[in-house]
């Protein structure tokens, strides 16, 4: 803080001082296009990134021109048969305003097996609390599936790395940056 005796030098610029942009659509959209950009798909993890554009007319204008929504969908396989043991998809749109992520657990309509969609405005900084219960609860179903707690330890990973920074320069790329 300048001392009272010093003049404020903005209120003295003969200039008008140019508007600070709002730079959280452009992360947004950032952050988003960044997590399609990775496929993480691995041993019974079957990961299938969907991006999804989507236009908000706002004043009779579109802003941002292009919004991107996105699908994540997560299926964790049985070692034994390569059926799908549990189905979690994440459903990121700018159009859902709800304060929370909104959690539907279900079955899934095609495999018959666990099913859970979370959707919201933007990726969830933490799984939901109702989607760690589930994934434990489908964990005592599949108390022979060996492997299927790495599958909440994935989701929880692909939630961390969805949150880094991010870098636009070209020294702070990483080999797998989600």
């Amino acid at each position: 803080m300048l001392p009272p005796s010093l003049p404020n030098p903005n209120l003295l610029s003969p200039f008008p001082l140019p508007p600070i942009e709002d730079i959280r659509p452009y992360l947004w959209s950032q952050r988003l296009l960044t997590s399609l950009s990775v496929n993480q798909t691995r041993g019974q993890l079957v990961h299938c990134p969907y991006y999804k554009p989507f236009s908000l007319l706002d004043q009779g204008a579109p802003y941002p021109p292009f919004l991107a929504t996105t699908d994540h969908y997560f299926e964790w396989r049985s070692i034994y048969t390569n059926q799908p043991l549990a189905v979690i998809t994440f459903i990121v749109h700018p159009a859902y305003s709800q304060e929370v992520p909104q959690v539907l657990i279900d079955r899934h309509p095609v495999f018959h097996c666990e099913s859970c969609i979370v959707s919201w405005w933007d990726f969830p900084t933490l799984l939901p609390a109702q989607v760690v219960t589930w994934l434990q609860a489908v964990s005592n179903l599949h108390v022979q599936e060996e492997s299927f707690w790495l599958f909440s330890h994935v989701l929880a990973d692909f939630v961390d790395k969805f949150w880094k920074p991010v870098c636009q320069r070209a020294c702070c790329h990483e080999e797998n940056p989600i």
